[in-house]
């Protein structure tokens, strides 16, 4: 008969009974033999739990016997299959359709028979009440561990290094955390964090690259302000509740400190309200302007027109959903004269704009204050790098400077960009509410995070054609702030 042999090990099963790989190898090829029957294959999984069928080697093993390559599957004993009733059902059934006998080379069963069955469906609850029985006594004694300020085990997060036990800060992975929150505080995105950090040559523990996906992950880790987070997921990886969370302040060295961390974490609530089209989106006011007709959405378009000398104009303009449809009349509105109507209406010193604007200039003084600081950490952070590359012989000298006053000229434009705020005073409501001078230094990436962090809800249309005026003038119905 040709037989698959099919092996399992767990760290803990090989630990406490000796069920290692190359022992249950050893007694199945002996068991073949005996029989007289013919080894088509063997499967083995290692380091890997029977709580599920999702396993290399069983997928491998389930797909042979498919295509008809497989007469008995044999194993050490019956948990080594599985430890879950229902998945032991549905192989068995498997085995049947395709006339695949099983065989335990320890136990006796025989599936052909109701007692069999039986008897075979009573070991296998043994099995999973084992496993999950354990499951529970571990869970337990990690959660108390936690409460202990101890940490239960796992690798030690982006950052750290483990040592006897208890984490220690990495100063050099320690330094790209830091960064990442710093840019994340002063507006950049997931996407163009790990963009960054894969530019810079950073990688993660395991050496692969940043994704949007895992700097959000590490930017909510609380570890890096110094406390242990314990029972986060479960053990299919999803989020438990907050109430379920285990947390415990001050239990190792914080990497940023606790501000830092509370700012990121409100920026992420705020902009978690927002769809990542709209706060990616290159329109300045895409998600925020309403039709003032119909009260429908406005989405933005972009128009390329040809003048006199063949010159190119290019125009952004704002449409009502409705219109799209037929339904609404509303004309469209140019990009350029809706920035003019909204600067003019905060000009206007109304008190909504003043107070919402002192508090953006305020946060962006805080940050401005330890700038100077974090572009020289980043600099510094970024030359070891690249010199230790040179050191080890992946970048030439040439390519270190050039890389090296790139960098330069990067951070001095940065400092430049925040010294404007600089020339502001931070307590001068004239000069706070001077939109006209904010709005001509800041760039398309900070008008729109200006944008976004103060404006709540603009209502507007344009002049309607009949009224004889060529360039339409724009009429701020509602203009609300956070």
């Amino acid at each position: 008969m040709r037989t698959a042999i099919y092996i399992r090990v767990s760290t803990e099963d090989q630990a406490r009974e000796g069920f290692s790989i190359p022992a249950q190898r050893e007694k199945l090829l002996s068991y073949v033999h005996s029989q007289g029957w013919e080894v088509q294959a063997v499967y083995a999984d290692e380091g890997v739990s029977a709580k599920d069928t999702k396993r290399p080697a069983l997928s491998q093993l389930l797909q042979d016997i498919r295509t008809g390559e497989i007469d008995v599957v044999l194993v050490y004993r019956l948990d080594r299959l599985t430890r879950s009733v229902l998945d032991l059902y549905q192989l068995l059934q498997e085995f049947d359709q395709h006339a695949v006998h099983f065989k335990s080379c320890t136990e006796v069963y025989d599936t052909t028979t109701a007692i069999g069955r039986l008897f075979i469906t009573l070991v296998a609850a043994l099995a999973q009440w084992e496993r999950e029985n354990l499951a529970e006594r571990v869970k337990l004694g990690m959660s108390q561990m936690a409460r202990e300020r101890k940490r239960p085990g796992g690798p030690p997060p982006f950052g750290y290094n483990l040592v006897q036990g208890t984490l220690v800060v990495n100063q050099r992975e320690a330094a790209g955390v830091r960064s990442m929150f710093e840019r994340y505080d002063r507006g950049e995105s997931p996407r163009q964090i790990a963009e960054w950090a894969n530019h810079s040559g950073l990688r993660g523990k395991n050496g692969a690259s940043w994704s949007a996906s895992a700097v959000l992950r590490l930017l909510k880790n609380p570890v890096y302000h110094g406390a242990l987070r314990w029972n986060y997921t479960d053990a299919d990886q999803q989020r438990n509740a907050p109430e379920e969370w285990i947390i415990e302040e001050a239990t190792h060295p914080a990497i940023i400190d606790q501000s830092c961390f509370s700012r990121v974490q409100e920026r992420m609530s705020a902009r978690g309200t927002s769809h990542p089209r709209v706060l990616s989106s290159r329109y300045l006011f895409s998600g925020l302007l309403y039709c003032s007709r119909c009260g429908s959405s406005m989405r933005g378009k972009t128009t390329t027109i040809t003048g006199k000398g063949e010159k190119r104009y290019t125009h952004r303009y704002y449409l009502c959903k409705n219109k799209l449809a037929g339904t609404c009349d509303a004309p469209a509105i140019r990009e350029d004269r809706l920035e003019k109507a909204i600067v003019h209406e905060l000009m206007q010193h109304s008190p909504e704009s003043i107070a919402a604007l002192q508090e953006v200039v305020q946060t962006l003084f805080q940050r401005n204050s330890c700038s100077a600081k974090e572009t020289r950490q980043e600099l510094q952070f970024r030359k070891q790098r690249w010199e230790q590359a040179y050191e080890e012989g992946f970048l030439s000298l040439a390519d270190l400077r050039e890389k090296i006053n790139t960098l330069e000229r990067a951070a001095k434009e940065r400092e430049r960009t925040y010294s404007v705020f600089s020339s502001v005073d931070q307590f001068d409501p004239d000069a706070l509410s001077n939109w006209n001078l904010i709005w001509s230094y800041a760039n398309e990436k900070e008008r729109r995070l200006l944008v976004c962090m103060l404006i709540q809800r603009v209502e507007v249309e344009a002049t309607d054609a009949a009224s004889g005026q060529k360039n339409r003038e724009v009429c701020l119905r509602l203009l609300s702030f956070h």
